[in-house]
């Protein structure tokens, strides 16, 4: 950012490879210093490694597209989840430079950049306009199937508390939900596993089926087998979480529609850029988004250049601007 410091960091290699422009960002307000960024990237990392400045912000890039790639199914396939039953929601001011490529890695076939006339203040208008939960906990272990009045009792009293912390934020909420549930293992173990447990009276039969669902959901998550039901199946926590419901729906303004996919007019500039290190820089369409219109098609690769953020559409992808200004790009067929 031309701020006199040293140490390379993503947005210098994004600079070198031609992902942002040398004008800099927010219509040029916040500077950018290429040959700075060279300079960083050529002590740092290029000289000690034998590479060329070009090659090591290559790697950077690849880098934090893989780093971000196995994180992402990390998180998802521990939780049991296949990414590619997924769409990715690529938001913020460097998520949208990566999305295509680490969604594709992940086998993730579509991403959506939120963008549109809110893009700027995305986060602050969804916290405004979310409904409002909150969540209370219990710690009180105890050997499965539990005691149905004992739980009753620890559910009766989080809920209580659910609801005056919801009453406390001084809002008019349409409803209230709340939703129990219980982490239970099996005895001895650390893995833990929260299991949805009905709402009003619970007797045995509920409690039975709790530790059931249990189970089946320890199957889910870590394979047909792994379970041990001789060992027992212990209650850890106790929870409830409560959701105000706003009496209102967020209506986020729509864009106009082109009268045709091609989105030419909407072109500002060519420049070198370096998505591929097997390609090397490659004459690259960079489209203004404030001229594109709902129903443009993008073909990769190109950069599209929002005054909040830059987003990348790899090669052989394609992103489509939608009613709300949005962009979906494709990561594969």
């Amino acid at each position: 950012y031309d701020s006199g410091g040293t140490e390379p960091t993503n947005t210098d290699a994004n600079l070198v490879l031609g992902i942002l422009p040398e004008a800099g960002l927010l219509g040029g307000r916040k500077a950018l210093n290429v040959e700075a960024a060279r300079e960083a990237i050529r002590v740092k990392i290029a000289e000690p490694l034998g590479l060329s400045i070009e090659d090591a912000a290559a790697a950077i890039y690849a880098i934090q597209n893989a780093q971000t790639g196995d994180l992402l199914r990390k998180t998802v396939v521990e939780t049991g989840h296949d990414p590619r039953d997924f769409v990715l929601y690529a938001f913020g001011g460097a998520g949208p430079a990566y999305c295509g490529f680490y969604a594709a890695e992940v086998g993730v076939k579509e991403c959506i950049v939120p963008l549109g006339p809110v893009a700027s203040a995305f986060s602050a208008y969804g916290l405004a306009s979310s409904d409002i939960v909150l969540a209370s906990e219990l710690s009180d272990p105890g050997q499965m199937p539990l005691d149905p009045a004992r739980a009753m009792e620890n559910f009766t009293s989080l809920e209580h508390q659910v609801k005056a912390a919801l009453e406390r934020q001084g809002l008019d909420f349409e409803r209230i939900e709340l939703v129990r549930s219980l982490d239970l293992r099996y005895t001895a173990q650390l893995a833990e596993v929260a299991v949805e447990v009905p709402a009003g009276a619970l007797d045995a039969a509920a409690m039975t089926q709790v530790m059931a669902d249990f189970e089946q959901r320890y199957a889910e998550l870590f394979g047909e087998g792994t379970g041990f039901s001789a060992a027992g199946v212990q209650a850890i926590t106790f929870r409830v979480r409560g959701t105000g419901v706003l009496p209102f729906s967020p209506a986020l303004p729509k864009v106009d529609s082109a009268a045709e996919p091609d989105p030419s007019v909407a072109l500002h500039a060519t420049r070198k850029v370096c998505l591929d290190p097997r390609v090397g820089y490659v004459d690259t369409p960079v489209y203004d988004y404030r001229e594109l219109r709902a129903g443009h098609r993008i073909v990769g690769p190109a950069i599209i250049e929002v005054p909040t953020t830059t987003v990348v559409v790899p090669p052989e992808m394609t992103g489509t601007v939608d009613h709300l200004g949005n962009l979906t790009i494709i990561t594969r067929n």
